[in-house]
């Protein structure tokens, strides 16, 4: 990598170099940016504000490291010698990251349980933690393009095309780590090997740097002066080009979070989804900025280029929202019969229609400010150092602004629109400045933004999909998601971003049953917690019990208040009992931040390919519940069978066998397609009590006139923990290796391509008929204090589980055959 003999001259084997190493060290700080999200949030939560204070230390990192090496930059000799060192900081600050993710992880409860749940508090304690955490090597990645820049751009009059070049090689890169980190390197390493990896590869790009700087000719430091200009328009002012800068960070991460949040509509919410959107918007980016380099080399006016992206990126941002609409049809969910080859290529064609157009012409503007720079002759590393902290500052706040402000207030349709209006008040701004250079830019901006403002006041798209005979009750959006309440018939449902069910009245007596039917394992509960709370019908289940306290966790705000102003008729008093705590929170950092112990903890049924799902089902979440029961205490994890393989129990099963000394399995229903099924986790190993009460309950799918009144022990499926040979040896899920994040959704495709099946039917009672043959109830030691004269109500359960089976799929014979079977056994029970 040798400089030419004129130091202002680099040949194209010097560019290529240097691009390949700027285009690794941007897929290096993807991946970096991607851990790091995941890290905090299994420290902080998986709520919106713990994700934003993340990208907010993040950014502002980036800002300062910008603005601080941009000033740095003209001053030094060596500047490839700088940003070897840069790349070699960021390297130690990563191994760095053991010590502290490790230090907060202990240090994070101890302040959240000392300054107690309040919000606020803690939002700007995550913030100061987050910014300790990721300052340092944000802020020399911060430092890489004004300090490389400083080395590769050494005239003034090639800023535009030397800093387009570079921002758009980093910027490619970018996208293939959101591609690594988002698809292969977590399932596939873990997180702490992708992190020595990646520390790995930056140390030897480090190296390689600084070897070639040693050969590498000084930059010669000349003083900043202003160029001569020939007669002409004066050049844009640095503050304004600044301002513009600024402007198209606050658009277009603010569009990001528009985007994101206008795609969970109709997409799965899984790591995976939101990956490729994330990649297709990086690309375009990179694409937008490839476009600004040979806008450059086409040497038109600036001015005039700049307003004509400005006006097409206000009006090409404005008709995303009708756009997606129709191409979506009405928000119709993407790929309900797709696998899962052909689900991606879907998810990314949509997110290409919709938004690479957009995002390449409004990612080209903050380039080609580069080329508006040059007329100023200041340095490339000053320049672009100032550049970069402007358009990094106006990303942290369009980030904040359109997640906590504009979706509550104007709603999301309305809040993409209104950002494509801003576009073109710039655009205007600009063609004010050159309206002796050319007076048809304003008319055509102010045409446009008139023609975005009629439309968008003119056409009021709805954010929920609507069927025959639904009417929506109510709605609330933020930066959760969008939350609205839908009536259908008798039944009334809450969902979460459209398509997903958090619960309705059609299956109160199911949803109750799952909060009520865990405390009659347990001897005397008084203090329960639920990790969940949806429509709140479940929590309101265990207040039909003699117990002193409940809380409750919900990590969707709005949830809550739709919750109570719509499901309280439901609810068993859950919204006025003085007994109940309701908290919006990340449950599994609440139980994390909490000195309070509980006799049974409740966990919700849980979607196990929605991102962030999987850290609910880890060892390190199982033993937080664990250390937060009390003695004899019960954690109950309800799983929904028709969204889970036996692969994903198979996981989970392990898990919570790796964490509990004893792990009992329980049958929620009989239902033969909308199973579900309860793995208890006992503090510890003690039998079932001899004195314990047995209720006659009726089961959610029995009537009073059935052939059984099901007892409790008729839903007792079997004893996981002395079954050791059934699971077998295979993976757990871990916060190092989240493996159920990244199976569960190409289970979920594979199922609905019809290449396997969820976990019902006959493959259900092929797993508990395979459980009760493992233990036997006379080698169960859970149920050695039990009468033996009882054992047979557990066979009693799965023979009346498998007759419906038998039933609902027309094996008449077969189901006769069950039924006189489990008549005789209940005769013979009736006789003892």
């Amino acid at each position: 990598m040798m400089a030419g003999s004129d130091p202002r001259v680099l040949g194209w084997g010097h560019w290529v170099s240097i691009g390949i190493i700027f285009f690794l060290s941007g897929t290096l700080s993807l991946v970096y940016q991607v851990l790091w999200m995941k890290e905090l949030s299994l420290l902080f939560g998986s709520t919106a504000q713990a994700t934003a204070t993340t990208l907010t230390a993040f950014f502002l990192g980036l800002a300062v490291g910008g603005w601080t090496w941009g000033r740095i930059a003209p001053r030094l000799r060596r500047p490839l010698r700088a940003y070897g060192m840069l790349e070699l900081g960021i390297a130690g600050c990563v191994l760095f990251y053991f010590v502290l993710f490790d230090l907060y992880g202990l240090v994070y409860p101890v302040l959240a349980q000392e300054i107690g749940h309040r919000r606020e508090v803690l939002l700007i304690v995550k913030f100061l933690l987050g910014i300790i955490v990721l300052f340092p090597a944000s802020f020399l990645m911060g430092g890489t393009l004004p300090v490389l820049g400083q080395h590769m751009v050494r005239t003034p009059e090639t800023l535009g095309l030397g800093g387009s070049a570079l921002y758009t090689v980093n910027t490619l890169g970018a996208a293939l780590g959101a591609y690594l980190a988002g698809f292969h390197l977590p399932p596939l390493l873990g997180f702490d090997l992708t992190y020595l990896l990646a520390a790995g590869v930056n140390g030897l790009l480090a190296a390689i740097v600084l070897a070639a700087s040693r050969r590498a000719a000084p930059t010669r430091l000349e003083p900043a002066v202003a160029r001569t200009m020939a007669a002409g328009p004066a050049p844009m002012a640095l503050d304004r080009i600044w301002a513009l800068a600024f402007a198209t960070g606050f658009v277009t991460l603010a569009l990001e979070v528009l985007w994101v949040q206008m795609f969970a509509q109709v997409l799965h919410n899984s790591v995976f989804t939101f990956a490729i959107i994330l990649i297709t918007f990086l690309f375009a980016l990179a694409a937008g900025a490839a476009l600004a380099h040979n806008l450059i080399l086409w040497r038109l006016s600036p001015r005039t280029t700049v307003c004509l992206l400005l006006v097409a990126g206000g009006v090409l941002v404005a008709v995303t929202p009708h756009l997606f609409y129709v191409l979506t049809d009405g928000l119709t969910a993407i790929g309900s019969r797709q696998g899962w080859v052909g689900y991606q290529i879907r998810v990314f064609a949509l997110a290409g229609m919709v938004i690479l157009l957009p995002t390449v012409v409004l990612g080209a503007v903050f380039p080609y400010l580069m080329k508006l720079s040059e007329a100023h002759g200041r340095g490339a590393g000053w320049t672009l150092g100032r550049l970069a902290a402007a358009n990094t500052v106006g990303a942290i706040l369009g980030s904040l602004v359109a997640g906590f402000l504009l979706l509550g207030w104007v709603g999301l349709w309305s809040s993409i629109q209104l950002l494509g209006a801003v576009v073109l008040v710039a655009a205007l701004l600009v063609a004010a400045s050159a309206w002796a250079e050319d007076r048809r830019l304003a008319i055509l901006g102010c045409a446009a933004l008139v023609a975005v403002l009629v439309g968008a006041g003119s056409a009021r798209l709805p954010h929920v999909k609507l069927v025959k005979g639904q009417r929506l009750l109510g709605s609330w959006q933020g930066s959760s998601g969008i939350v609205t309440v839908v009536q259908s018939g008798e039944n009334r449902l809450i969902k979460v971003d459209n398509h997903y069910t958090l619960g309705s009245t059609l299956a109160i007596v199911h949803q109750a049953h799952q909060g009520s039917f865990p405390l009659l394992l347990h001897p005397a509960p008084r203090s329960i917690f639920f990790l969940g709370m949806g429509t709140g019908i479940t929590a309101g289940g265990a207040l039909s019990h003699s117990i002193d306290s409940v809380v409750v966790c919900e990590l969707v705000p709005e949830a809550i208040t739709a919750a109570a102003q719509f499901f309280s008729p439901f609810a068993n008093g859950l919204f006025e009992d003085p007994r109940v705590t309701i908290v919006a929170e990340d449950g599994r950092v609440y139980l994390r931040t909490t000195k309070q112990k509980f006799d049974v903890i409740v966990a919700d049924l849980f979607v196990p390919w929605k991102a962030g799902t999987g850290n609910l089902y880890s060892k390190e979440h199982f033993e937080t519940a664990k250390r937060h029961l009390e003695e004899e205490g019960l954690f109950v994890q309800w799983l929904a069978l028709s969204q889970i393989s036996s692969d994903e129990l198979d996981v989970i099963a392990r898990t919570m066998t790796s964490v509990f000394p004893l792990v009992t399995v329980w049958r929620g229903d009989f239902h033969p397609t909308r199973s579900l099924l309860a793995l208890v986790g006992h503090e510890r190993p003690s039998p079932l009590r001899s004195d314990w009460r047995w209720r006659q309950i009726l089961h959610p799918t029995l009537q009073q006139n059935e052939i059984i009144p099901s007892r409790v022990l008729s839903a007792y499926g079997g004893n996981l923990t002395a079954a050791s040979g059934l699971l077998g040896p295979g993976p757990i899920n871990l916060d190092d290796r989240p493996r159920l994040e990244f199976q569960a959704p190409v289970t979920q495709r594979r199922v609905a391509a019809g290449q396997a099946h969820w976990l019902l039917r006959d493959e259900l009672i092929d797993f508990y008929d395979r459980l009760r043959s493992a233990v036997p109830a006379e080698q169960d030691p859970y149920l050695s204090a039990i009468d033996p004269k009882r054992w047979p109500l557990a066979t009693a359960g799965l023979i009346r589980h498998r007759l419906h089976v038998q039933k609902a799929a027309g094996r008449t014979e077969q189901a006769a055959a069950s039924e006189a079977e489990l008549k005789a056994l209940l005769d013979s029970l009736s006789d003892r």
